[in-house]
């Protein structure tokens, strides 16, 4: 099995961090359980409205400082010209 991510176990008992994780799993085990108020179908579908999703949002397009921070991109070119010969 290749490892995925570079990471180290810190909940282990003894260390800085095991008071911290034994009184997080001491509350997650006194803790009530909390049930959710059942919702109408409008309250439902008010979860997902345009005020709230953010789809009335109207994108505008990047400017040249939004990108590259200035104002003005100067670019020398080089102008070939052909003669008729």
């Amino acid at each position: 099995r290749r490892k995925s991510a570079s990471y180290e176990i810190i909940g282990r008992p003894g260390t800085q961090w095991a008071s911290l994780f034994e009184t997080l799993a001491t509350n997650v085990g006194e803790a009530p359980p909390v049930r959710p108020k059942p919702q109408t179908q409008d309250q439902l579908l008010g979860l997902f409205s345009a005020e709230v999703t953010g789809r009335d949002f109207q994108m505008e397009p990047a400017t040249l400082f939004d990108m590259v921070g200035k104002t003005e991109l100067v670019k020398p070119t080089l102008e070939v010209v052909y003669d008729a010969a």
